[in-house]
């Protein structure tokens, strides 16, 4: 896995005497994540945002869902935060950073089997101090019925954040990335739950933006996520959702994907093979379409950790 460093200032999680704080992210200093994407056709002007780059664990969409959670976690006063994931979960591997870096005590609760070796991920996250928790194929079925979320609330005394980050929570501190898009005329990201792009788009409304927002489904859903973006955009919002870079499935890979992730490592711009080497396929795919003038953003959501699931 390539070295991930954070070469702007990012400001960071943080303690205070109440035992959490977050201090936010500066625009100036996402300002400085964006770049030129490598080896392009020469057609209109593509960036990237690279929240990869804003902290080794704590990087992408994910340093933005957790940081809407943490007032709701202090108001609430419980002794822990509590989500679920698989075992390659990119929302677990930052929660459990957050956690050792605000000391908070996190419990991960995990689809999949004890007796199983831990995954890379998991060994990440023990070693930050998470505690593990599996959960069998029917149990983690539960994980969206609000009684279960609050039996798991009681038995460990934890405020629960659901899977993902997703949610009003979530989506809260994203709507900050909004104004990072002034000036393009499309903004590209990889679509997983959604939370992102909602918060994105309602982040677009209040800043009076007019962009166009094409959300990159990974997830193969027949139909699902489109249904949910329907009915969640705002209504002056410029979107469209690609429904046909999944490749079938979550996680599925292909040949031409890997090749296209190894082509983009040599121009140092690694992508992981779930969310953002699946936005750059979609993206090259419809890059001749698009108007030789355009300007156009693309969001790299971070997830790097997860390229050792591929033994990348």
């Amino acid at each position: 896995m390539p070295t991930v460093n954070c070469t702007a200032s990012c400001t960071l999680p943080a303690a205070d005497d109440t035992g959490v704080r977050w201090s936010g992210i500066d625009p100036a200093e996402l300002a400085a994540l964006i770049e030129p994407v490598p080896g392009l056709p020469s057609r209109g002007h593509v960036d990237i945002l690279r929240l990869d780059r804003l902290h080794p664990h704590i990087s992408g969409n994910k340093a933005f869902k957790l940081a809407g959670f943490l007032p709701r976690f202090r108001a609430s006063g419980r002794r822990a935060l509590l989500s679920l994931g698989g075992p390659y979960s990119n929302h677990l591997h930052a929660l459990a950073a957050l956690g050792q870096a605000l000391n908070i005590p996190v419990i991960a609760l995990v689809r999949g089997y004890a007796h199983l070796p831990l995954t890379a991920t998991l060994q990440d996250c023990q070693s930050w101090g998470a505690e593990l928790v599996f959960a069998d194929k029917k149990t983690y079925a539960r994980r969206y019925d609000p009684q279960w979320q609050q039996e798991l609330a009681q038995h460990y005394d934890a405020f629960v954040i659901p899977e993902g980050g997703s949610g009003d929570a979530g989506e809260q501190e994203c709507r900050q990335l909004a104004s990072l898009c002034e000036g393009y005329d499309q903004v590209w990201l990889a679509v997983g739950s959604g939370t992102t792009a909602r918060g994105l788009a309602k982040g677009l409304q209040e800043q009076r933006i007019d962009c166009e927002l094409v959300g990159v489904n990974a997830v193969a859903d027949q139909g699902e996520r489109l249904r949910a973006w329907q009915q969640a955009m705002p209504a002056d919002v410029r979107w469209r959702l690609l429904d046909d870079a999944h490749l079938g499935a979550f996680g599925r890979t292909s040949p031409e994907l890997l090749a296209l992730i190894e082509r983009y490592d040599r121009q140092h711009l690694p992508l992981d093979p779930v969310y953002t080497a699946k936005l750059l396929l979609a993206f090259e795919q419809a890059l001749m379409t698009e108007s030789a003038h355009a300007r156009i953003l693309l969001i790299h959501s971070g997830g790097l950790q997860g390229r050792r699931g591929y033994s990348l």
